[in-house]
């Protein structure tokens, strides 16, 4: 879901060179993140946007935005969710068993401790990617009053279903057997150096991750109304070649918010990477909207 690439770098490195990589220390093991301050004269007074990746993503999903929204004024953090490229996570028992350590709970929860641990006071404005945006709903709905607003970005409101197949895979093959689901005639000898560097996340994503991470996607509840109750601030956009949810049902869940609406032209399920400038200009005038409002 998200096999968005640049034509001839790899997303590691769309990494601008004023970004500071983070090590985030916890007991379940260290999650990787990045941050970017804004480009500005002051950017300790800048305001704090932080995003979180979705299913099969990372940190590294957001790299080529980071400098478009520094730009514009904002200080930027992103994390690799536990289990994910470069963070490490509990093995875990097979979902669903509570207390697996990649229950939808924890993963809400672990949104505020990124912000904890990095020292954020401040309102801060959350985005999720695809399964970044379920669990960014988790958050949100944990403690509304920490939030100047939400995003849901290329993610929707309820389950499609259908991850039988996925299940399957990474149950029989891990990682490696998801990535082959979806490149049946992969041949790494053959493969250019984007391809291979998604093929690599992959293999270093946590099957255990995977399987929760498809499970929650397989029966995620529509939780619109709860979200819409909080009162946050809520912007839902997508790519005009969004394939992850129906684009019908991502503004529908916007209207039933009354939330805003966004469609980014000529771009797919990860719209920041395939247009970076116009999403950084879609998303800081959101958020100025909502901290004026």
């Amino acid at each position: 879901m998200t096999d968005s690439t640049m034509p001839s770098l790899t997303l590691t490195d769309a990494l601008p060179s004023d970004a500071e990589e983070l090590r985030l220390d916890r007991p379940e093991g260290p999650l990787s993140a990045v941050r970017i301050r804004a480009r500005t004269e002051d950017p300790e007074d800048s305001p704090v946007a932080l995003l979180v990746p979705g299913y099969t993503g990372s940190k590294e999903d957001f790299y080529p935005v980071l400098g478009p929204l520094a730009d514009l004024g904002f200080t930027v953090l992103a994390y690799s969710q536990r289990g994910q490229f470069h963070s490490e996570g509990p093995v875990g028992s097979e979902p669903p068993v509570d207390g697996n350590g990649y229950d939808l709970q924890t993963l809400g929860a672990d949104v505020h401790w990124v912000l904890d641990a990095i020292g954020v006071q401040k309102q801060v404005h959350l985005l999720g990617h695809s399964f970044g945006g379920v669990v960014g709903i988790e958050a949100v709905l944990r403690d509304p009053s920490r939030f100047a607003s939400f995003t849901m970005w290329n993610s929707g409101p309820r389950s499609r279903g259908g991850r039988f197949e996925d299940l399957d895979a990474i149950r029989t093959g891990g990682s490696e057997g998801l990535w082959r689901k979806g490149h049946p005639d992969w041949d790494e000898a053959s493969s250019d150096p984007v391809q291979r560097w998604f093929h690599d996340r992959m293999l270093a994503t946590s099957s255990t991750q995977l399987l929760a991470a498809a499970h929650i996607l397989d029966e995620q509840p529509d939780r619109t109304d709860e979200l819409a109750a909080t009162g946050v601030s809520l912007l839902v956009s997508h790519g005009d070649a969004d394939d992850a949810w129906p684009l019908d049902w991502q503004r529908e869940m916007a209207e039933r918010a009354g939330g805003q609406y966004v469609v980014i032209a000529d771009a797919g399920h990860s719209a920041q990477v395939d247009q970076p400038e116009e999403s950084a200009r879609v998303l800081t005038s959101f958020w100025r909207t909502a901290a004026a409002a």
